[in-house]
């Protein structure tokens, strides 16, 4: 194990030596590095007359960003009336699209991937729960226990697929009416 160690010991001393003849070659003598430059300090007229464009070009940026926030003060208020005078142009020729049962070109609104916000009212009952799509009387069903118990979330999308359409088309209306019934159930 000594031995290993004066190897390794030998070989670094070794290294050394050759990188010092390398340095050496270069003509540069041993230990001379350039002398430090020592920055010299700005006297007091040299900081008055370089601070003067920078406080020029501090105040023509305030100048500049409150410039930019006025443009789009602007821009922002020019797009908002637009809007408004669309809206008032177009409603009159919806509503007689509508009354003429045609479809209207300018549909606007919401987009065709959203659906229908419900809301489930559920209760329990006699022999089951009592489902029903808030402000849709029709819609009133009791689902047996038996059937809840198999599956809630097969029954709750059982009821959403026959009163609101299937899932592809309504989303996760099933999911939100299974999450209902969960909570009544426990």
């Amino acid at each position: 194990m000594a031995k290993a160690k004066k190897k390794k010991k030998a070989s670094k001393a070794s290294a050394k030596k050759q990188a010092k003849a390398a340095k050496a070659k270069t003509g540069k003598p041993k230990g001379a590095a350039a002398p430090a430059q020592k920055k010299k300090k700005a006297s007091p007229a040299e900081l008055t007359t370089l601070k003067k464009p920078a406080e020029e070009a501090k105040a023509k940026l305030e100048n500049a960003k409150t410039e930019a926030d006025t443009l789009r003060k602007k821009a922002s208020d020019l797009e908002a009336a637009a809007k408004n005078a669309y809206r008032e142009a177009v409603a009159p020729y919806r509503e007689a699209c509508r009354k003429a049962d045609v479809e209207c070109e300018f549909a606007g609104g919401k987009a065709n991937s959203v659906t229908e916000r419900v809301g489930f009212l559920v209760e329990k009952a006699n022999g089951g729960i009592r489902v029903m799509i808030k402000s849709r009387p029709k819609t009133e069903e009791v689902i047996p226990l038996k059937v809840l118990k198999e599956s809630i979330g097969k029954a709750a999308y059982a009821y959403t697929d026959k009163h609101l359409g299937p899932r592809e088309k309504i989303g996760n209306k099933g999911g939100s009416l299974s999450n209902r019934l969960r909570d009544i159930l426990v």
